[in-house]
């Protein structure tokens, strides 16, 4: 398996990843989900980024996990209880396989919203998003054995994007597309 603790040039497989896992879980979870999509940096063509692939699973309300989490588990995922953001709910791979994070969030929340704005908005906007890349090479350079002062010295840019998104989803009436899934 690849080194995943890296930055690296953006690469056309990570869509077809995507579609392959997604398949797998909207085969497994109907209509019990209303989204499922490609975010993270994975999902911005032309964006450097760790290949590690990032799924949002939208669902009408969070404390319905119980209802799902036997079905994402079958898989090949396991649920982090762990996880201390309460705006979702968190799978990883069964270690040893490809990395993937499986966000569960609650359809129309912020944190939903807010995924798929900053998404979108770097797939429209190719200055931010060389940007962004640019900044993710420089930190990795500085933190690589140091993750969490990577993830930390994201912050930055990462608001100044949002920022910038929320303006731009004003401009021209934002609203998510179509699932990708």
């Amino acid at each position: 398996m690849e080194d995943q603790w890296i930055i690296a040039k953006h690469d056309p497989e990570w869509k077809n990843l995507f579609n392959e896992i997604a398949l797998k879980l909207r085969d497994t979870l109907g209509d019990m989900v209303i989204r499922i999509d490609h975010v993270g940096s994975t999902s911005v063509v032309g964006l450097d980024a760790k290949p590690i692939i990032d799924i949002q699973l939208s669902v009408i309300d969070l404390e319905t996990i119980v209802n799902i989490k036997s079905r994402i588990e079958s898989v090949g995922f396991v649920f982090r209880e762990e996880n201390t953001d309460k705006t979702k709910k968190y799978f990883r791979e069964i270690p040893g396989n490809r990395r993937t994070h499986i966000h569960v969030r609650q359809a129309g929340s912020f944190s939903e919203q807010l995924t798929l704005l900053f998404r979108d908005y770097l797939r429209a906007h190719p200055a931010d998003c060389l940007r962004y890349a640019q900044e993710k090479h420089r930190l990795f350079e500085i933190f690589k054995n140091e993750r969490s002062k990577y993830v930390e010295g994201k912050g930055p840019i990462v608001w100044d994007i949002i920022q910038k998104a929320h303006v731009w989803s004003q401009e021209v009436g934002w609203k998510p597309s179509v699932s990708d899934m």
